[in-house]
Order: structure tokens, then sequence, then C-alpha cells
């Protein structure tokens, strides 16, 4: 059974995401596998359509929910490609005795790598030079430049860390090369775990408060939804510099307008947003102070390889009855 079969197959992929020919034949000798290009949560339960014969689903944006396992007599479990799986509804499927996985860390270095590409088009105006080489402003305006070509440097200045798992770790080893200082506030690593990578502990305020630029790598949990409000941004460091390449409800976007519109913070690097995709009537889309990316942190080719042999293990695993490497419930 090939990619084009029905969804019959054991293996779902609720969405399209890279898959390496390599775990698409890992896929194919597990009994096979088929493409649902579901819209939402409600498209997959109406192509899946009660067949007991899927067993796993893996699925990067689409929502597995309640309505879907109602269609999904003989799932067993949701691989959620990549690392966050806030659009899986763990609960449900706990209840109903389905494993829930993701493949953390297999992205990580994609997303680090993304951190700093958006930092280095924010501070050097890459982002501003580029179009304004091609349309001729250059040319026009001959070699003195503008002032608004001369940018800043990442050397010297603080970064301050909100996370420091797979991807926040990575990040700290990369600013030190920049020669960065680096700080961060983690609550599920001790000071002395922290302290080991090289990074000097401190609370989210002190971070705010400290740092030049802060870099969020937390997933969208209830516990970090909103986590940058008003009250922090409105605190923060002058001039700071906020980016996330995280999910996007870990700020809240209104307040993050404001201190941008009220020159309360310096400027932002955004991959991920609220609501997605981000429309070009959205306030940030208006801002130059702002660089703006649509969700492609973890789209290199070598991530995509990473996350295609993870998927194909763990759908391996939950069709063997072993336990997941991803497995998170």
């Amino acid at each position: 059974m090939t990619g084009s079969a029905t969804l019959n197959a054991p293996v779902v992929c609720a969405d399209r995401f890279y898959l390496s020919g390599e775990a698409v034949g890992v896929l194919e000798r597990l009994g096979g596998f088929a493409w649902a290009d579901a819209a939402d949560a409600g498209d997959l339960a109406r192509k899946i359509g009660g067949s007991p014969a899927v067993r796993v689903i893996v699925t990067e944006y689409v929502p597995v929910n309640d309505g879907v396992l109602d269609r999904a007599p003989g799932l067993q479990g949701v691989i959620a490609y990549g690392a966050g799986y806030n659009h899986v509804d763990a609960e449900a499927l706990l209840r109903r005795g389905v494993q829930v996985c993701n493949c953390p860390g297999e992205n990580s270095q994609a997303v680090a790598e993304l951190v700093f590409g958006l930092l280095l088009c924010l501070l050097r105006r890459i982002g501003k030079a580029d179009p304004w080489v091609r349309s001729g402003g250059w040319a026009r305006e001959g070699l003195a430049l503008p002032a608004w070509a001369t940018g800043g440097e990442l050397c010297g200045k603080t970064l301050g860390i909100v996370g420091l798992g797979n991807i926040g770790a990575r990040v700290a080893g990369i600013a030190h090369g920049f020669g960065m200082k680096v700080m961060g506030f983690d609550t599920c690593l001790d000071r002395e775990g922290i302290q080991g990578l090289g990074v000097e502990p401190s609370t989210l305020d002190g971070v705010m408060t400290r740092a030049d630029i802060v870099t969020l790598h937390v997933p969208l949990v209830p516990a970090t939804r909103g986590l940058i409000g008003e009250a922090e941004l409105a605190g923060a460091r002058p001039g700071i510099i906020l980016v996330n390449t995280s999910r996007g409800g870990v700020i809240r976007e209104e307040a993050l307008v404001h201190a941008l519109e009220s020159g309360l913070i310096g400027g932002a690097a955004l991959d991920v947003f609220a609501d997605e995709p981000l429309l070009s009537s959205h306030p940030l889309a208006r801002m130059d102070q702002v660089i703006l990316t649509p969700h492609l942190g973890a789209l290199t080719r070598e991530a995509g390889d990473r996350l295609s042999r993870s998927v194909a293990r763990q759908a391996g695993d939950i069709l063997a009855g072993r336990k997941p490497e991803g497995l998170v419930r």
C-alpha cells in the first residue's frame, strides 16, 4: 500500500509534511500508509470514516480530538510530527487508552539556528536591505548608504533564554560562539543544571529586565499560555528585542503590538503566531522593527530526515506493542 492509498491503511498522515524515502519504505513495510490531506479535525474524522484499520495517526497541525477518536475505533497511537503536541487532545486520548507521542529534539538544531538568522536579519537590516538593493535603491542613492543601514552586533550583548530544553540549550551554545553573555530561566532545571549549560540562572522577571534580547523556547501548555503579556513587556529593559520560535500563544499578541507601537521594546523576530497563517492586515505585518517568518523553524532537510526516522520508528513500535521513544502519555 502506498501514499496514494485509501484511509484503510494502518498509518494515516493527517496533513502533508516531509517524509524521507527511507521512512516511506519503512511505513510501507509496516503495512502501508495514507495521506489524509485533512483540512481540520472534522475532515480527518470524515476521511477515516470509522475504519478499524487505522491504528496510528501522524499529525503536524491537524487537531486530533474526541471527534477523530470516535471515527477511528482501532487507533492505538498518535504521533505529533515535531516537538509540539498542543494540537493533540492528550487527555481525550489518555481516557481511551491511546498513546500520545512526539519527536523531541529532532528539529532542535534547525530552530536554534533560525533564532540567529532572525536576529541577524533584524539587527543588520537584511530584511530591508535586500529588497532595497533589488529595487534599485542602492544604484539610485550611491555608495553613501542611508542611516537605516547601520545595524547592531550580537557580540557583547546579553541573551535571555526562557526555556532551556533541547532547543534552548542549543541556542545557548550558539550564543556563546557569538561572544554573547547568556542568562536563562527554566522551571524544570535546577540552578546547577542551568549553570552546566554555561548559562546564568535567573527568574523570568530577571531575564526580561536585564537581557538585551529574550528568546522563548517553551511548549504551549496552560502554564505558558500568555506567559509574556502586558506586565512583562511594560517592565522589560528598554529597547529589548523579543524572539519567538516556540508557539504563538506564549505571547499575548495585543500586548506585543502595543509594546512595539509605543516603543516599550525595540523589536521582535517571530516565526509563530496566535493565529496562523498571519494575515497581511495584521499590525505586526506593517512594522519595520519586526521580522516575520511563516512557522518554518523546523523546515530544514536535515531536520526532516531526523523527524521522518523518528516517525517511522515510533509507528513501528506502536504497531508492534512496544513503548515508543517519544511517549508523552
